[in-house]
């Protein structure tokens, strides 16, 4: 399956012959200004053969009422964006602190047990 408008060069001019380079980031106001790097992905079922199988998401929480502590969350990769994603939207002062890969996740993580 070709992307829309991959015969039109002028949405997509990159910097090096192999298709990547570095552009402006306009849209995400904490780090407009700055660069972000880009490359052609591999295929889908590719990249998810190379993605790491689990990741841990540390999130920290603090207001007026909790005392400062943080989470420690284990998540499938294949689940990493849907996690994110409601975590932004729901966290409330709950904010992601770091994420990383994970290559063994605790058994209590009880990871494996997610249908």
């Amino acid at each position: 399956m070709m992307p829309e408008n991959h015969d039109r060069p002028e949405f997509w001019v990159p910097d090096n012959p192999d298709g990547s380079g570095w552009a402006d980031v306009d849209w995400a106001s904490v780090s407009q200004g700055s660069r972000y790097h880009y490359r052609h992905g591999e295929p889908l079922d590719m990249a998810r053969e190379k993605r790491p199988q689990y990741y841990k998401i540390v999130t920290r929480l603090e207001t007026e009422r909790i005392a400062a502590h943080e989470n420690t969350y284990y998540v499938a990769g294949s689940n990493l964006a849907d996690f994110v994603g409601e975590l932004v939207w729901q966290g409330g002062g709950e904010v992601i602190w770091h994420i990383e890969p994970c290559d063994d996740p605790p058994a209590e993580a009880n990871i494996d047990g997610i249908s």
